[in-house]
């Protein structure tokens, strides 16, 4: 691409008055892309390297405006053409000096984007939650603020930043196990007294640590704790490397915080605003420092004796205290909540108190004496077990708060991780043949499964098939993100014990004259143990891989394979108000597939290509059964290996796990390892140098703003929303006429149609949806004079979105985002197990029924009417709305934004790809180049208001031959 050469000002102003602004999808497609051209013929207009605006050049516009109607490149006399770059804020980003470290650095970079993708689910589950509405005067000015009502913790929120903080405290914990117990304790003995001191080591420990070996085990501890903190400090920079650069820099007047806020989360004026946390990240770090201190002091002198007696006690009060402090409401749901200077002050004072307890506990295992014997690892074997267990509780919680309709209900779910806590806590510390250990751990599976029979419950009555999981979905991304975290630390500590218990000894070298030397050994396998919950932990991995093949064989593959033994192929019916092209190239194969009813109108290879793009887009519309099916494995997981403390050892387990499947952790870890390394390598390297793995399943967690865990990926969106907004506000008020007559004259016939791919339509609903609950007004960024306020549906902005997953996917899984209540469209069923899962909705509707959708409620509703903004409504000015959906069967990510039959918004795009030299079949790309999609351009700027202060639409010479 070339660089910046032109600006908005270099354009004529004329008859150009639509505004047609691309804005592509999870794919980042790069400008030149989006706006269908070789990469010499665009420029950039506008924005930076991580966010930026395009144009075609203007030899290039005056050329394809030029063209015959219906030709793949033709742009209308009345379009200016831009294209809107943002996948860089989602994909760059790096460890500082991580470009020294060349091809190793970028490697360890692009793991450690994997490592915290559970806690992007935490977010994820954070907003799958029921978003209460915002409190009467958190919002106000000091003078009229409710002193309290801000700060009052809402049930789910707060579980789900305990859980959060749980995360947290468990890679910590796994790191911890690996430095202080297998290094620190296990692979690096006492040294022998006498001139020829030695001590003993494992065979592959690292030579360059050798010179911990021979330090006494209290200094030794002390440095090596050193490792649980600068993971933390890794993984805060690895997060927060992306958000210096795109996260910190917006106009807060067009990220919101004007007026007061009202409606759905997207329609309130601070939603997009930065979160700061008020102290979140610095309540996790003082957490993890007190754990670590912690391990350190309990570890170091459980056999001789405390140094600092109270110091375990201290460190669990500040744990206990940022629990409490993670649950407070902070700025959160788009309310930017006023809280008290001492809220943001308190987490300070976590992090200052967490610090104090590991650095008096690194100096209590300096001063301490040698002990005669290596110490007891108390804590590291009691406090993963509970982390997990308590974890597990919580996001078994998560799949009934939506089924649940009062908050009294909803807290108390919060008992569940409680009792199952408690019960393992207790099974702990009795003897392993005390009577009361069964009946514990009875009790414990039956506080972990109760919320299951509410969603059972659900599914039976039907009583929230309209939400992704049937109301569920919070507690399955707990569960999948939970399950995660469990394998991370399990394949780190599992993989660190199996590599230490071999190699090849060496002799004892004595050094003499008071020198401690090395005696380099093969341990005894017992030796080199680790506590049991990893073994938990490994062995539920097994679990969550076996049950979860099962599952998605049956979810995706048993509808494909059954089709496949069938005496004739299953027809999937093709999208209704299909348009294709009536001449060129393209149009015989067009005819093939439109003028066929069936399959079994003779030899079809055109039809038979394309009904094969049907099936195979229809095994992954099952989506949602396929995550369905990895929480439910994670779940089973749960009950079967880890809530009964099934373990390795009989001295530590209520069950004796059967020998094979523990023997198959550590291979079935091992496997795991070289499927994410392979698959972040894989995922990171796609068009545009992205440097961040799994780009679909991270560019979905980083919509999504960060409000449950400070470590998770950072939202680009704080940025996409306000700058979009941004330009288009800029284009109605005519911002780039400098005379302001003219300005004056241009600005009432200015238009905007966001053409959004995918991710972008998400994007461009959130854009409408932040302009009618923030609108500001003015010169620079609002309306101008004379003009309704930005929020109002004036019909100066249609949207055209192609391939996106509004309906089936967004308003399912985060109903209170972007449900039906919040886009006015009707909802819909998840998908069936057959093998078209949207058959039973090809009638228009989402079936016998189906809740209405909301009502169309043009403009902004006076307070108190009862009536919600939509963001049909927003398009809806006449008597169809301003948008239209192109979507096609063979799009394996693109459905209808209102139902399979006929409506006034959904069309069909032709799914063969009408640009190729070759035949091809279309599947989620393509569609900018489609004869449906320029047809669906005139149709969206026909349903505008008349442009013009006259009121007359500007003549234009339109393309012949369509509907």
């Amino acid at each position: 691409m070339e660089s910046r050469s032109t600006s908005p000002r270099d354009v004529p102003v004329g008859d150009v008055n639509v505004l047609e602004l691309r804005i592509h999808g999870i794919a980042n497609t790069l400008p030149y892309g989006s706006l269908d051209l070789p990469r010499e013929e665009v420029v950039q207009s506008d924005g930076d390297g991580l966010g930026s605006f395009w144009t075609p050049r203007p030899d290039v516009a005056a050329r394809d405006r030029s063209l015959p109607p219906g030709h793949v490149h033709a742009i209308r006399p009345d379009v200016r053409r831009e294209a809107y770059s943002w996948g860089a804020m989602a994909r760059l980003g790096g460890l500082p000096f991580g470009g020294v470290l060349g091809v190793v650095g970028t490697l360890a970079v692009r793991l450690l984007w994997a490592a915290i993708v559970p806690f992007g689910l935490a977010n994820a589950a954070y907003w799958a939650r029921r978003i209460p509405a915002p409190e009467p005067g958190a919002h106000a000015p000091a003078p009229r603020r409710a002193p309290a009502g801000s700060l009052r913790p809402e049930a789910t929120a707060a579980l789900t930043r305990v859980f959060s903080l749980g995360l947290t405290l468990l890679f910590v914990s796994a790191v911890a196990t690996v430095a202080l117990s297998v290094l620190g304790t296990r692979c690096m003995g006492l040294a022998t007294p006498g001139p020829d001191s030695v001590v003993p080591v494992c065979a592959r420990v690292p030579g360059a640590l050798y010179g911990l070996a021979r330090l006494d085990v209290g200094d030794r501890l002390a440095w090596l704790s050193l490792a649980p903190v600068l993971l933390v400090a890794v993984l805060v920079a690895v997060a927060h490397s992306g958000q210096v650069r795109f996260e910190s820099k917006f106009s807060v007047m067009r990220a919101g915080g004007t007026i007061e806020p009202s409606g759905p989360p997207l329609h309130r004026a601070g939603f997009w605003s930065q979160r700061t946390g008020s102290g979140l990240l610095w309540a996790h770090l003082g957490s993890a420092l007190a754990l670590t201190g912690q391990y350190l002091t309990w570890t170091r002198y459980a056999d001789v004796g405390l140094a600092v007696p109270g110091l375990p006690v201290v460190a669990l009060v500040v744990i206990l205290a940022a629990c409490a402090f993670v649950a407070l409401r902070t700025d959160d749901d788009g309310v930017q909540a006023v809280t008290p200077r001492w809220k943001a002050r308190g987490g300070l004072a976590l992090f200052v108190a967490g610090l104090l307890v590991w650095l008096v506990a690194c100096w209590a295992a300096v001063v301490g004496p040698q002990p005669e014997r290596m110490p007891a690892l108390v804590g590291l074997d009691l406090v993963p077990a509970l982390l997990g267990v308590g974890m597990f509780g919580i996001a078994a919680t998560g799949l009934a708060w939506r089924t649940a309709r009062k908050v009294r209900a909803v807290a108390a779910w919060s008992l569940v991780p409680v009792v199952a806590t408690a019960c393992v806590a207790a099974v702990l510390v009795l003897e392993p043949g005390a009577p009361w250990r069964h009946l514990l751990v009875a009790l414990g599976v039956l506080a972990v499964l109760s919320p299951a029979a509410v969603v059972a419950a659900a599914m039976v009555l039907h009583r929230r098939r309209y939400e992704g999981w049937n109301g569920a979905g919070p507690g399955v991304f707990l569960l999948v993100s939970a399950a995660a975290a469990a394998v991370y630390s399990s394949l780190l500590v599992l993989g660190v014990q199996w590599f230490l218990r071999s190699g090849d000894p060496a002799p004892a070298r004595p050094l003499g004259d008071g020198r401690v030397g090395v005696v380099v050994g093969v341990p005894d396998p017992e030796l080199v143990r680790v506590p049991p919950v990893y073994t938990e932990f490994g062995t539920a991995s097994v679990v969550i891989a076996l049950v979860f093949l099962v599952l998605l064989l049956v979810a995706l593959a048993g509808p494909y394979v059954m089709d496949v033994l069938r005496s004739r192929t299953l027809w999937i019916p093709g999208a209704p108000r299909t348009l294709g092209p009536p001449y060129g190239p393209a149009a015989p194969a067009w005819r093939a597939v439109a003028e066929a009813p069936d399959p079994d109108g003779g030899p079809n290879p055109v039809l038979e290509r394309v009904l094969r793009g049907r099936q195979v887009a229809a095994m992954s519309h099952r989506a949602e059964l396929a995550v369905g099916a990895l929480a439910a494995a994670a779940y089973v997981a749960a009950l079967v290996a880890h809530i009964p403390l099934i373990a390795q050892h009989s001295d530590t387990g209520t069950v004796q796990v059967p020998e094979w499947l523990s023997n198959l952790a550590v291979p079935a870890l091992g496997v795991l390892a070289a499927t994410l390394v392979v698959s972040a390598l894989a995922g990171g390297t796609g068009g545009g140098g992205p440097s961040r793995p799994w780009g679909l399943l991270w560019d979905l967690m980083c919509f999504l703003p960060r409000s449950a865990h400070p470590f998770g990926p950072p939202s680009y969106a704080e940025r996409v929303v306000p700058e979009v907004r941004s330009r288009v506000d800029a284009w109605l008020t005519a911002a780039d006429v400098a005379d302001d007559a003219e300005r004056d004259r241009v600005a009432p016939s200015r238009r905007v149609v966001l053409s959004a791919h995918s991710m972008g339509g998400v994007l461009a609903a959130a854009v409408l949806l932040i302009r009618a609950g923030n609108p500001v007004p003015g010169s620079a960024d609002g309306a101008g004079p004379g003009t309704p306020p930005s929020g109002a549906p004036d019909g100066r902005i249609g949207l055209l979105t192609y391939g996106v997953q509004l309906r089936p996917f967004f308003g399912r899984f985060f109903p209170d985002l972007l449900g039906p209540s919040t886009t006015g469209t009707p909802p819909s069923t998840g998908p069936a197990w057959s093998a078209d899962p949207w058959g039973g909705q090809l009638a228009g509707g989402p079936g016998p029924g189906a809740a209405p959708a909301a009502p169309l409620t043009p403009g902004r509703p006076e307070p108190g009417s009862g009536e919600q903004v939509t963001l049909m409504s927003l398009l809806t000015c006449g008597a169809k709305p301003a948008w239209v959906n192109l979507w096609r069967r063979t799009d394996f990510l693109g459905f209808p934004v209102v139902g399979y039959g006929e409506n006034d918004t959904d069309r069909g795009a032709e799914e063969m790809d009408r640009s190729a030299y070759l035949f091809a079949v279309a599947a989620h790309s393509g569609y900018q180049s489609s004869w449906a999609y320029h047809v669906a351009l005139d149709e969206v700027i026909s349903r505008l208001t008349p442009a013009g202060p006259s009121g007359a639409q500007p003549a234009v010479t339109r393309r012949s031959g369509r509907g």
